[in-house]
């Protein structure tokens, strides 16, 4: 007689850990020039230890990069952002800044790998702006678990903001959920914490979940943002930090 494979898998607990957020804190402030640098102010180049670490590996997923920098301009004037991967331009824009205020450039990269360089251009209409913050931090998306892409009861749990930042002044200028997919062909919905479904397909365009700064919004995109009182103001997800499954063995 035959050998009967079970329908399901065996349990599956995928555990992700976040790396703590690279900061610095300059302690003198530096001008910003009024005319595009050559050489960026704010970069870094990714390494492995930046990286998400997970209990088990992934089938497959999604690296993104989160990047701020941050300053301040005593008269009113104009901030200009430039980001850029591997010395090849991402994005730009500016916004205007009114005097005695903080502005924060958050910045976000989709599909980052060791090794890439990535880095922020600042620059303004005034002689008396300056920058003095920087941080990074290297998350992920578009998680499958296991080759099993059909997922039974899975529970996307332990959702935690990410990243949480300590230097200067911080301030949270929005920190949204990220959409967990019921489906590949779409069906997502906001989640904010621990929830089980009955079923997921975890298809490798969205996986269990999308990272909402850096993949469903600003995706190889930055915005600026202002304040009186936070430096950095910044934007960030609330990202699951484990998802527990069996696979149906049907794929």
């Amino acid at each position: 007689m035959g050998t009967v494979t079970p329908l399901l898998t065996s349990r599956k607990i995928l555990n992700i850990t976040y790396q703590t957020p690279q900061e610095t804190l300059l302690g003198t402030p530096e001008t910003l020039p009024t005319t595009e640098p050559a050489t960026p102010q704010i970069g870094c180049t990714v390494a492995s230890a930046d990286l998400p670490t997970f209990s088990i590996t992934p089938y497959s997923k999604v690296f993104i990069a989160a990047m701020y920098g941050a300053g301040k301009f005593v008269t009113a004037g104009t901030v200009y952002w430039r980001t850029k991967k591997n010395s090849v331009s991402v994005a730009t824009g500016s916004l205007a800044v009114t005097a005695n205020t903080f502005y924060t450039v958050n910045a976000f990269f989709y599909d980052i790998a060791v090794g890439d360089v990535l880095e922020i251009a600042l620059w303004s209409t005034v002689t008396d702006s300056n920058w003095d913050y920087k941080a990074y931090q290297i998350q992920v998306s578009r998680v499958v678990p296991i080759r099993q892409r059909n997922l039974k009861d899975p529970t996307i749990q332990n959702f935690i903001q990410e990243p949480g930042l300590t230097l200067g002044t911080p301030g949270t200028a929005a920190s949204y959920a990220c959409t967990v997919w019921s489906s590949d062909k779409g069906n997502g919905v906001y989640a904010v914490g621990s929830a089980t479904y009955n079923l997921i397909y975890a298809g490798v365009t969205y996986g269990t979940f999308t990272d909402n700064f850096g993949d469903d919004r600003a995706k190889n995109n930055a915005d600026v943002k202002i304040s009186v009182t936070y430096r950095p103001y910044y934007e960030s997800s609330r990202l699951p930090h484990g998802i527990v499954c069996r696979g149906l063995r049907i794929d």
